[in-house]
C-alpha cells in the first residue's frame, strides 16, 4: 500500500510541476517534494534486505531506514565474510531518491575509489539494478542483482 501511495503522490508532484511557470523552479520542487515523499511514506523499505551479486558472488546487505551508521554491508556470498562497510560517514553524496517509477540510492566512496548506484522499481520484481562506476579504471560494471532475503540486520 506503501508503494502504490508512493507512485501516486510522486505523480501528483510531477502533475503539479509541469503547470509551473519557471521550469527551473518546478524542476526543483518536484525533487524536493519527490524527496520527502520518499521519506514520508519508506520508499526506501524497498531497499532492505540481502541481494546476489553473481559477477562478484557476493551479497549486498541494505539497512537504510534504521538511523544506523551502517547502511550497506557487502559480503562474500560463500563465507559471509564482511568485505566492507558503507556508514555514512565514510561515504560521500549519500542520496535517495524518487525517480521516476523507481527508487535510487546512491553515494560516493573515496576509499573505494567508486560510485555506486541502485535502484528498485515499483513493477513488482524484487531485483535491483545495480551500476558501480570506478574512478580510477574508469570501469563500470551494470548488474540485475537478484533478492535473496528480507534479513536487514547490517550490524
Amino acid at each position: 500500500m506503501k508503494k502504490l501511495f508512493t507512485v501516486f503522490a510522486a505523480a501528483a508532484v510531477l502533475a503539479a510541476g509541469l503547470y509551473a511557470q519557471d521550469v527551473t523552479n518546478a524542476m526543483d520542487t518536484i525533487n524536493t517534494a519527490g524527496n520527502a515523499i520518499g521519506e514520508a511514506t519508506g520508499a526506501s523499505e524497498s531497499l532492505q534486505g540481502v541481494w546476489f551479486d553473481k559477477k562478484y558472488n557476493c551479497n549486498w546487505q541494505f539497512q537504510v531506514n534504521t538511523g544506523s551508521e551502517a547502511f550497506c554491508v557487502l559480503k562474500d556470498a560463500d563465507t559471509n565474510a564482511v568485505i566492507y562497510t558503507f556508514t555514512r560517514s565514510n561515504v560521500k553524496n549519500f542520496r535517495g531518491e524518487m525517480q521516476s517509477n523507481q527508487f535510487v540510492l546512491s553515494w560516493e566512496s573515496e576509499a573505494k575509489n567508486r560510485v555506486y548506484k541502485f535502484a528498485k522499481d515499483f513493477s513488482g520484481s524484487k531485483d535491483l539494478k545495480l551500476d558501480i562506476y570506478h574512478n580510477v579504471y574508469q570501469e563500470r560494471h551494470n548488474a540485475t542483482i537478484t533478492y535473496v532475503s528480507a534479513d536487514a540486520r547490517v550490524d
